[in-house]
């Protein structure tokens, strides 16, 4: 695993850090270019959509 790959964990660690600068709030993927981005590589690397992985940062599993 290099030092850019995004896996579940990092995925949620990066939309927690948000949700907290949000103040507890309503997170909006795009205000966070951070968690965008991860969004991004998460759902390339893993062939889903970017609903897919946001539900995975925010549920911590996918939808079936």
């Amino acid at each position: 695993m290099g030092l850019f790959d995004i896996d579940e964990e990092k995925l949620q660690a990066l939309y927690h850090r948000a949700f907290v600068e949000s103040g507890y709030g309503f997170v909006d993927p795009r205000k966070y270019p951070y968690l965008d981005r991860a969004l991004f590589v998460y759902a390339g690397d893993h062939n889903c959509s970017y609903d897919e992985a946001l539900m995975i940062a925010k549920n911590g599993r996918k939808i079936k």
